[in-house]
């Protein structure tokens, strides 16, 4: 029996102190941010947990290797245990709340960091991610201005980034690990960043295999590559290459031949003083002559900040910072320029979550107030490294948003085409039937035009153009003319104008009548042909109408009551249609088109008139169609 006591008492013994060494490890590890290794350990611990370890903290320790790692609902879960443990600091609010901003659960988790604002009311970061939360709810997204797709062919489970076109070639960073001497990181179970490039075949619409660049490749970190094509020049970053004491992240430069599609000629660029910071995320302009680049070196905003220098010669001028409307207190990154625009990523910018993109134009020496590239383009998750292919229209850029790959990805983005198009149908007013053969003429503020025919069910249709005003013309024999204005300023979507969709652009047009037709509501003073104002609102229909009917020759008939002598009405009736021709003429209606006649009271709708009502009938101008 003693024997078999003191057999259980040192496997007690042995288990008592495999558990403090693995807790010992696991803190060690933890505190050294290798946090593939800590959770691991965290959980042998967590399995056969001792009454004197603090399980409060190894829980909230757990969360956070759950969080650096990005297994985010194991992280908030994490917390959650962690609290009810009786962990005491509310800062485990202030995590769950950013996981879940990153998931795009915005309402809660603006509950999350109400809860710790409430604790540490002048908390900057909480206050900023707040706003982020409430910025995201109010902002509508322009779902279907650009299409996205994500490059699966292109991205692993592994980190894949930062793309830059280099000829026909697109080059990218990637952290993949292909074999058993790819260095790893037990931070986060990573590869060392290469660089890796690929080709778009477009007849069968697939990428070639990623290779990996070893002219540009190192045992270190290699990644952002930005490329000049005018001075054939790469700039990259490279970090932890343990050839210097310093350890400094350094930006390299390359030649390259692309004839021979080949790196050359690898080194530091020249500076002109010592460098004492990282520099990192290299962006070259176009001509070659500013490189942007990211550091926490003395100076700045704070957090991380862009800087760029100019060339001098050889080599480059002093760092010189983008100034407090691009920088922030907190991290501003990955800048790309194209022209005159500087896109890059923030998280001290109002914005969705995570790092966001933003534009800022520079111009009269100063940049623009970066603006926030919105849905799509953003979203809850970090974007990043935006590049636009030479149309302008399309190109890629880097987002760890969830349903992807793993880790970051490669997205492409295209404008969506906008397909703008208006449809209608001709009948016959009154009795509702198609008007076959009719001619349909659309055209644009520019004079442009194009024709078309309706078919036997009086339909129509034409493919329109963005930003363009435009008129419809109806014309068909035998009957009056039609029209109607349309515009697609401001359209970014494809849309069809037509009645099922709450644009109408159907027409029912009226038969030309042998006889005349009463124009109502014109009106004269006593004994006189001048038109009062009341009138021309009717005379202008008619207007209209001669436009939409160019074919038409118009007699203008004016008639008077039974009163008075026949010589007088002849003439005044006379001079009364005149007036209105020269109105119609006034309105740009040709005189060629137009005539007048005066019936004077020859032509009575009520033969002997007896009430005003009745003279008032008599009393009339009509037009007639005379040649058509």
């Amino acid at each position: 029996m003693k024997t078999y006591l003191s057999v259980l008492l040192l496997l007690f013994a042995v288990e008592l102190s495999t558990a403090q060494t693995n807790l010992e490890l696991a803190t060690h590890a933890f505190n050294n941010k290798q946090y593939t290794a800590a959770l691991d350990l965290y959980q042998k611990v967590l399995k056969k947990p001792e009454k004197k370890i603090d399980l409060a903290q190894i829980n909230f320790n757990v969360a956070e290797c759950y969080r650096y790692t990005g297994k985010w609902d194991e992280a908030i879960n994490g917390y959650d245990r962690a609290k009810g443990e009786g962990y005491p600091n509310p800062n485990y609010l202030f995590h769950q709340g950013n996981i879940l901003m990153k998931q795009a659960k915005y309402d809660e988790a603006q509950k999350k960091f109400e809860s710790f604002l409430a604790s540490q009311p002048n908390d900057k970061d909480a206050t900023r991610l707040l706003a982020n939360c409430k910025f995201a709810t109010s902002v509508a997204p322009d779902e279907w201005l650009y299409t996205f797709k994500n490059e699966k062919e292109l991205n692993t489970t592994f980190n894949d980034y930062a793309v830059v076109l280099v000829k026909y070639l697109l080059v990218f960073t990637s952290s993949r690990i292909e074999d058993k001497e790819d260095n790893v990181y037990s931070y986060d179970g990573q590869g060392f960043a290469d660089f890796y490039q690929t080709a778009y075949f477009k007849e069968d619409k697939t990428w070639s295999k990623a290779k990996k660049v070893e002219s540009l490749s190192s045992i270190a970190n290699d990644e952002f590559l930005s490329y000049c094509g005018k001075t054939k020049t790469g700039y990259f970053t490279r970090c932890n290459d343990g050839k210097t004491k310093d350890n400094f992240c350094k930006i390299y430069q390359a030649d390259y031949d692309d004839a021979a599609n080949l790196w050359s000629n690898v080194k530091p660029v020249s500076l002109s003083s010592a460098q004492k910071s990282d520099m990192e995320q290299p962006a070259i302009s176009a001509d070659g002559n500013q490189l942007f680049f990211v550091s926490k070196m003395a100076g700045g905003s704070g957090g991380a900040d862009i800087w760029y220098m100019r060339r001098s010669g050889d080599s480059w001028s002093d760092p010189v910072n983008a100034g407090n409307i691009i920088n922030t207190e907190f991290d501003e990154m990955f800048p790309v320029m194209h022209d005159s625009v500087l896109c890059f990523s923030s998280d001290g910018h109002t914005g969705f979550g995570g790092l966001d993109l933003f534009s800022s134009v520079y111009a009269n020496g100063t940049w623009s107030k970066p603006a926030n590239l919105k849905s799509p383009f953003n979203s809850s998750a970090d974007d990043f490294s935006l590049v636009f292919k030479a149309d302008g229209k399309s190109g890629y850029f880097s987002s760890n948003r969830k349903d992807g790959a793993g880790g970051d990805d490669i997205y492409s983005f295209f404008l969506t085409p906008v397909n703008l198009t208006v449809k209608g149908r001709i009948t016959d007013d009154p009795n509702n039937t198609p008007v076959a053969g009719a001619t349909i003429i659309l055209t644009a503020a520019d004079g442009t035009t194009d024709t078309t025919t309706t078919n036997a069910n009086g339909e129509y249709s034409f493919t329109l153009n963005q930003d363009k005003d435009y008129k419809i013309n109806v014309l068909s024999p035998g009957y009056f003319g039609d029209s109607r204005k349309l515009t697609t300023q401001g359209e970014k979507y494809s849309k069809e104008f037509s009645k099922a969709n709450g644009h109408n652009y159907d027409f029912s047009i009226k038969r030309i009548p042998k006889t005349e037709i009463k124009i109502d509501n014109i009106y004269y003073d006593l004994d006189s042909f001048v038109l009062r104002e009341t009138s021309k609102p009717e005379l202008d229909k008619l207007v209209k109408i001669l436009e939409d009917t160019p074919d038409a020759f118009v007699q203008i008939n004016s008639h008077t009551d039974e009163r008075g002598k026949p010589e007088y009405n002849n003439l005044l009736s006379e001079n009364r249609a005149k007036s209105v021709v020269d109105y119609l003429i006034l309105k740009g209606i040709s005189g060629g088109r137009l005539s007048a006649k005066g019936f004077g009271f020859s032509q009575p709708v009520i033969k002997g008139a007896k009430t005003e009502e009745e003279h008032q009938q008599n009393r009339r101008t009509a037009f007639q169609v005379i040649q058509k």
